[in-house]
């Protein structure tokens, strides 16, 4: 089970007024190892840690600085080193996509940005200040996979790849072959999900969904299979989402089960292909919201999933009974700040966390 870390709110984050930082950094990780290793964590998942514009990571400034909110390269590798100490493993976030207009990557080179036909710049969810990177052009190609091979020399076990489905499958490619020729062990993980405007599924994959043979969402997964080693599981997600928004419970649940079978079916062909099992995570509502605050259906959901023989990612705070108070897709400035607050060390446990696994067969 992974353990997926919003850094800046984790340890030793204080509830405060504002979007900004709360004050978690890497240090405050480390204190916390012995208490994820006893509650069954066997891996951690960071959110970006280099130097970026905002509290989450996510606007990169300089891919070869470490936040100083949140420690140092030096923090970084004695983090790893202990995780590994421990026989556990350690992932870190790539955000390959975009960068923050601030950043001097931006102000040097900014014909490694894409443009639309007019010449304008191309922004990330048209937000005017996250321009996208061009990498199928040579020059940010190879500079962007040098940052991820970079990531990598720092011991990192695997990559979570930031919305995957901005770069082409061409850049992926060339990215793969230049990690694992380095570091074939490492593991990339792409956040397949929002829509890819623009590109088009392969015929045998569109086919199946004008059937009715996949979801869209399953397809898309399916169509990374060729160049990542797994996924984000958003269409598990949403098959367990639609259980309990319909009022369904999920222990005993025949038919969740059978649809759960069948998604995982759909890779049977993709033996060395893993999807990444998740109920929520910081763009998502909590999933004890989903579940109107019923803790015991929460439980039902995270047991239900911990025997499914797929990695689980459990995102902090989940296991304290941590919950927005509105939907964050209301459509209102800022509303997923409702999903990334601070966690609290001493506050009890809800959920006593299923060590059972691979009770549902994965074809």
């Amino acid at each position: 089970m992974l353990y997926h870390i919003l850094i800046d709110r984790f340890v030793p984050a204080q509830s405060s007024k504002g979007r900004g930082y709360k004050g978690g950094n890497l240090k405050g990780i480390l204190s916390q190892l012995d208490t994820l290793q006893a509650m069954g964590v066997t891996g951690l998942l960071l959110t970006p840690f280099v130097k970026g514009k905002a509290y989450h990571g996510y606007h990169t400034l300089d891919y070869s600085k470490v936040n100083p909110h949140f420690g140092s390269w030096r923090t970084v590798d004695a983090l790893v080193s202990e995780v590994h100490r421990r026989g556990m493993t350690i992932y870190a976030d790539f955000v390959a996509n975009h960068c923050h207009r601030q950043s001097s990557i931006f102000r040097l080179h900014p014909d490694w940005f894409r443009k639309d036909r007019e010449g304008r710049c191309v922004y990330f969810n048209d937000i005017d200040y996250l321009p996208e990177f061009n990498l199928d052009l040579a020059a940010p190609r190879r500079f962007m996979t040098e940052q991820g091979v970079q990531l990598c020399r720092h011991g990192f076990d695997g990559l979570r790849l930031d919305y995957a489905k901005g770069p082409s499958i061409g850049f992926w490619r060339y990215f793969r072959s230049q990690v694992k020729v380095a570091f074939p062990h490492v593991q990339l993980i792409g956040e397949v999900w929002g829509k890819p405007l623009g590109k088009r599924l392969p015929s045998t994959l569109a086919r199946a969904c004008r059937n009715k043979e996949m979801t869209e969402k399953e397809a898309w997964q399916k169509r990374y299979a060729e160049v990542f080693d797994g996924v984000l599981d958003f269409a598990y997600q949403e098959l367990l989402l639609r259980a309990v928004r319909q009022g369904e419970r999920i222990a005993g649940n025949r038919r969740l089960r059978e649809a759960v079978c069948r998604h995982f079916s759909h890779y049977a062909d993709c033996p060395d292909f893993r999807l990444y099992l998740f109920l929520d995570n910081h763009d998502t509502n909590r999933f004890l919201y989903e579940c109107r605050g019923d803790v015991t259906l929460l439980r039902e959901s995270v047991d239900f999933t911990c025997q499914c023989p797929q990695p689980y990612i459990l995102y902090y705070g989940t296991e304290k009974g941590m919950m927005n108070r509105r939907d964050i897709f209301c459509g209102e400035p800022y509303a997923d700040e409702d999903v990334r607050g601070c966690y609290e060390p001493g506050a009890p446990n809800v959920l006593v966390l299923s060590s059972l696994k691979g009770e549902l067969p994965e074809t």
